[in-house]
């Protein structure tokens, strides 16, 4: 099995050569420094936003307005934001290809036929929105404007 330390720099694939980094913790303690930090950036500046969900989609957009950061890119990250090994654009078509072709229950867990049975629902319904919403990770491109 291939370590989570191995997709740990992932994230740069989709980002722009140059790019800022920024991790948003839970609890939004640090987000204010960080608006601070990115916002004395100059202005074009690549920045990459990553965070763990609960409410990740409306972290990374708060933070974003609040750092004065145009969101250019939006993607779902797994297994996570911080380790990402699989970047998935966040529009149906990408997370509907995700879901029938990559995304699979793993094998031998206590839980495995839950997950698989719970995999099986996602991918009659649809998958985006749902995928959206309980994904691992998300990862955000933008420039500071």
């Amino acid at each position: 099995m291939i370590s989570n330390e191995r997709w740990r720099n992932n994230w740069l694939a989709i980002s722009p050569p140059g790019a800022v980094r920024v991790d948003l913790k839970r609890g939004g303690a640090n987000h204010q420094a960080l608006e601070r930090r990115i916002r004395n950036l100059q202005p074009g500046t690549p920045v990459v936003v990553c965070a763990s969900p609960p409410r990740a989609i409306r972290r990374c957009r708060r933070f974003a307005s609040g750092a004065a950061i145009e969101l250019e890119h939006e993607y779902l990250a797994f297994p996570s934001a911080a380790t990402p090994a699989y970047l998935v654009e966040d529009h149906a078509a990408p997370v509907r290809v995700f879901v029938s072709t990559v995304l699979a229950a793993p094998p031998r867990m206590k839980f495995s036929l839950p997950i698989a049975a719970g995999l099986g629902l996602l991918r009659v319904f649809k998958p985006w929105r749902v995928l959206r919403t309980i994904a691992p990770g998300r990862v955000v491109v933008g420039r500071r404007t």
